[in-house]
């Protein structure tokens, strides 16, 4: 698993995402102006089903074809990290928890816990994580089926926002980068190394940048997924 560094992080962001007008007024995938210049404000409101983001108090709408993604899912390079993925990351990660109290009756979960109930459910898997409340929920179609505590990034790593492939999975994958560390039901989501995987779960973010599951929990979401399931990660 490799880090993801800030600095490509800012410099993927300049690429795919609105900055401060000047002179340059054409369009980024967003549909918001692009011009040279520092990064401006960008706000949302994760509780709004809306398909709204703010930025530099200008309110901008997309659709749902801005937030799908497509292409080639080799490589992890087809991810979408720009300022309308975000905000639609985040949406669905406040509606998915929204679901966990409605279907588990449960605000929150202990460390190294997850809840699971597919009974009836199917369709197309979809992962959905919080950052902010560190927690990943899997749906089957519309059915929210589990959900766990999870952990991400310490504060000096980075867990990318945004929406993203599975591009690759391993059973049980050995990180070269730290030391041969074990990480099992592995699930990759963007060229960096960030991925899914089972493993330590204290409660709090202490990762590298990967998003630690439950191992029960990994092992059930990797039987469920294929090559180009979405994973949403929203603040």
């Amino acid at each position: 698993m490799k880090t993801l560094a800030l600095s490509l992080a800012v410099a993927a962001l300049a690429t795919t995402s609105p900055v401060l007008a000047s002179t340059n007024n054409s369009n980024s995938n967003d549909g918001a102006p692009v011009a040279t210049g520092s990064l401006a404000a960008f706000s949302f409101d994760a509780a709004s089903p809306e398909r709204i983001f703010s930025y530099d108090g200008i309110e901008y709408e997309y659709s749902k074809a801005d937030v799908t993604l497509r292409g080639d899912v080799a490589g992890g390079t087809n991810t979408l990290e720009g300022y309308a993925a975000r905000a639609e990351a985040a949406k669905q990660a406040e509606a998915a928890y929204r679901d966990m109290q409605e279907k588990f009756g449960v605000d929150a979960i202990a460390p190294n816990r997850f809840k699971w109930d597919a009974k009836g459910a199917s369709g197309e898997p979809r992962v959905v994580i919080s950052l902010s409340r560190q927690l990943a929920f899997v749906y089957l179609g519309d059915t929210l089926v589990g959900a766990a505590s999870v952990t991400t990034a310490r504060d000096n790593k980075l867990t990318p926002q945004g929406i993203f492939p599975v591009w690759l999975k391993k059973p049980m994958h050995y990180s070269k980068a730290y030391e041969n560390t074990p990480m099992p039901y592995t699930q990759f989501i963007d060229e960096h190394g960030i991925a899914l995987h089972a493993g330590p779960n204290p409660g709090y973010p202490a990762s590298a940048g990967c998003v630690r599951l439950p191992s029960q929990f990994a092992k059930n979401l990797y039987a469920l997924t294929s090559l180009g399931t979405t994973v949403m990660i929203g603040a």
